[in-house]
């Protein structure tokens, strides 16, 4: 096998062009690091620096064989870490970033069962505020919700699986006339008061504002909330109807009917995004097919 530290050095030779400099950077003295590079010669069989002057030269193969042991060097930083982790008692950790419905109703069962399968583990969950692109790819897995009429996202180094699609009903008043009503065209709440149930869901909003012109009116906004509990508390109390994501009413404890919509049904698509450097990571892969078998269930209450 070719000695790692030799590949280091060889790495550092190509960048720098220079054995001096090379030994400077790396706390060797200049004899050392031309000894390291000639020994490595001798192991795979060919030159690597050709003499200039008083310089050297990466050869061609030399090159490519420093840019073929980037991985390698990145794999054995990552183990040392790991190593370290282990020798301090640091157990196995895996980052998670989602909208707050989703972290509210399916994080905690995939908390439990990643806890009963992998002992050793600790996640890290953060709440999304804002679901956009260039706010992507902090977390080794990630879930975001999309406008089912715009281009898919892509984030770059990330793997990306649609778990299903998550229906807006149409969130009411105890009092109001239409509960306990099957499937009801939207337009039917033409004429009500309406509550924004979380102005900062843009996803939401915008699904709302494109519904509701699918259907030929604009709604009657009698008040704005800043966050799920208290847009769906106005609906309680009587202020007007909410269009909420389905996800969102599965950790309310409102006494707010439901009726499902339809000419149009809104809907936004949820997304899971899987850093590829995790994608074969056993709590990873446990994690999303725990979540693609929660999202099978949506639509169904």
């Amino acid at each position: 096998m070719l000695d790692v530290n030799r590949l280091r050095i060889l790495t550092a030779v190509v960048a720098s062009r220079s054995v001096n400099e090379t030994a400077r950077r790396l706390g060797y003295t200049p004899s050392t690091v031309s000894q390291h590079i000639h020994t490595l010669e001798e192991e795979v069989g060919f030159r690597l620096v050709d003499r200039v002057g008083r310089g050297i030269v990466p050869t061609p193969a030399a090159v490519e064989l420093a840019r073929a042991s980037g991985e390698v060097l990145d794999a054995m930083t990552r183990l040392g870490v790991r190593t370290r982790e282990l020798r301090e008692g640091v157990g196995d950790k895996l980052t998670l970033r989602t909208f707050a419905s989703a972290a509210y109703t399916w994080m905690p069962p995939v908390a439990r069962t990643l806890r009963q399968e992998f002992g050793g583990l600790t996640l890290e969950l953060s709440i999304i505020e804002a679901d956009e692109a260039g706010l992507a790819g902090e977390a080794d897995i990630e879930l975001h919700s999309e406008l089912p009429f715009t281009s898919p996202m892509v984030v770059p180094g990330y793997r990306r699986t649609e778990l299903g699609l998550d229906d807006l009903v149409m969130v009411m008043p105890p009092d109001h006339p239409l509960v306990g009503a099957g499937p009801t065209d939207l337009a039917e709440f033409d004429e009500d008061d309406w509550v924004q149930y979380d102005f900062r869901d843009e996803i939401a909003t915008r699904l709302a504002e494109h519904a509701c012109s699918q259907a030929g009116f604009r709604p009657h906004y009698v008040a704005r909330a800043q966050d799920h509990v208290t847009g769906l508390a106005f609906v309680a109390a009587g202020v007007g109807v909410a269009l909420v994501p389905e996800l969102a009413l599965g950790w309310s404890a409102f006494d707010t009917p439901i009726v499902r919509l339809r000419n149009p049904t809104p809907r936004r698509r949820i997304v899971a995004q899987v850093r590829n450097a995790v994608a074969t990571y056993p709590p990873a892969a446990r994690t999303l097919d725990l979540l693609a078998g929660l999202a099978s269930r949506l639509g169904r209450a």
